[in-house]
């Protein structure tokens, strides 16, 4: 099987502009990234899916999806490989391949990353420079662009990103497989779930996006929740409160103020570790705490620096971000850092999927109105985002789309209470059509959390190694509060 790749890339014949047929292939590749702890050719095997863009259509060219095998490391290897499902739309997997090293659900088991259509080094990408650069109109810049390159925008979606899944599978020769989607590759997940059940042996989903969700009209609520949980989750331990009794208030106090009369500061390069001129505004303020609700790891830091931003000692966000608060230095410069999230594809999938089904003046009111600097954060996000759909110009999804998807597959659902973005109650929804599903929440956890602690990961581990078996999930119920930092 480790060599496939490589015979079916002499055997084929050269193709044209235009698909012959919807039989899936890969072709064998160098591997695009520098590996820095495994050789090339030996555990890691890298290629290409070629895939039409648009099934269906005999006119429609061919594009390729860059994928890495990663060959288990134990002597007798199952014959079923995880299929892992990066997040977005429009976050890639290939680069990353070294952080799955030594995860023990990997021992047994062949792991399999894929760059979705559009995204990371698979051709054409969806990736928007002209966003990036901070264009006024790079939106509209990006768009023309892709259009006049001859870039079909609406094959760009999920269900189509869900066939190329299958096709993976079967051109890699693996008669069953597993799924495992963080985020976005949740929705992923289910559409290939939904779409081609029929040698899918597991899935995992994490932090859930599924099709029902009423994204955008349960945005400015859902916010609100989690940043009420963060303070009451302070507010309920006797050390964080003792050290921040008024954290709420003054968090909004000073996002208010903020708003009114930006701080200026020495920021710190995340990337270069070189200090910068810069301002903080209060929906700066609202944005960086929210992303790095994201991590589980920083959450237990996020009262102190709360509390230090209410001081004036605003560099300590960064110290946060840049992880120098774990005693970590900067992150070490690797070649692929040019790869980044795909806008483009981002834009599809939402402008297809998610925005014709929502109302945007639903979405508007939907927001509490209290606390007013979060109140007017959200409105705004919700405004731009949709008039961000207008102009990128999809048509819609058939209504499919936005139904709750129905299985019978095992499958392990995952949650964090104190994930921004992807709430518990989308992960119960999900559950609820999943008949033979297991449903985990971490009490302390971000947006991701099945790798995050030992309890966790050990579920994790033994679901992959026998997913018909009942979970023992006792050690879930002993994960509580974040262990708040105080000094």
């Amino acid at each position: 099987m480790k060599y496939l790749a490589l015979l079916l890339a002499l055997l084929l014949p050269m193709m044209g502009t235009a698909a012959q047929d919807e039989t899936p292939s890969v072709e064998a590749s160098d591997c695009w990234m520098t590996l820095y702890t495994i050789e090339d050719g030996e555990e890691v095997e890298c290629g290409y899916l070629i895939v039409p863009e648009t099934r269906g259509d005999p006119d429609s060219p061919l594009i390729k999806l860059a994928y890495v095998v990663l060959y288990a490391a134990g002597d007798d290897p199952a014959p079923d490989p995880i299929i892992y499902l990066a997040g977005g739309p429009g976050g890639n997997a290939v680069a990353d391949v070294e952080v799955w090293l030594d995860l023990p659900f990997l021992e047994d088991r062949d792991l399999i990353l894929i760059d979705q259509r559009g995204t990371g080094y698979s051709e054409p990408s969806l990736n928007c420079p002209e966003i990036e650069n901070g264009d006024w109109n790079g939106i509209i810049a990006c768009r023309n662009r892709l259009t006049d390159d001859g870039v079909n925008l609406s094959s760009y979606n999920s269900a189509e990103s869900a066939a190329d899944i299958a096709d993976l599978a079967a051109a890699l020769d693996y008669d069953d497989y597993n799924l495992y989607g963080i985020s976005y590759g949740t929705r992923l997940a289910l559409t290939v779930m939904r779409d081609h059940p029929a040698n899918i042996r597991s899935a995992v989903i994490d932090s859930v996006y599924p099709p029902e969700a009423r994204s955008w009209e349960e945005y400015g609520k859902n916010i609100a929740a989690v940043f009420k949980t963060l303070f009451a989750g302070c507010a309920a331990d006797r050390v964080c409160n003792k050290a921040y009794p008024n954290l709420e208030t003054l968090f909004w106090e000073t996002t208010a103020r903020l708003n009114d009369e930006p701080a200026d500061y020495r920021r710190t390069d995340p990337a270069t570790g070189r200090e910068r001129d810069a301002e903080l505004t209060g929906n700066d303020l609202i944005n960086r705490i929210f992303v790095l609700l994201y991590d589980s790891e920083s959450i237990p830091y996020l009262p102190y620096v709360i509390h230090q931003v209410t001081e004036g000692n605003y560099a300590t966000l960064d110290e946060l971000e840049n992880r120098e608060l774990f005693g970590w230095s900067f992150p070490q410069q690797k070649d692929h850092e040019d790869i980044r999230n795909s806008e483009g594809m981002y834009n599809s999938v939402e402008c297809r999927e998610e925005i014709p089904f929502l109302d945007f003046d639903q979405a508007l009111a939907n927001v509490p109105r209290e606390p007013r600097p979060l109140y007017e954060n959200s409105r705004l996000t919700i405004r731009v985002f949709f008039s961000r759909c207008d102009v990128w110009d999809v048509p819609p999804a058939d209504d499919i789309e936005s139904q709750p998807v129905a299985s019978d597959i095992p499958t392990l659902v995952a949650a964090g209470k104190y994930d921004p973005i992807t709430p518990v109650v989308w992960a119960r929804s999900a559950a609820r059509h999943l008949s033979n599903s297991t449903l985990i929440v971490v009490a302390s956890g971000g947006h991701g959390v099945l790798e995050s602690t030992y309890c966790t990961l050990g579920i994790l581990t033994d679901f992959f190694d026998d997913p018909l078996a009942p979970l023992d999930t006792d050690c879930v119920a002993d994960i509580d509060y974040p262990d708040w930092v105080t000094e």
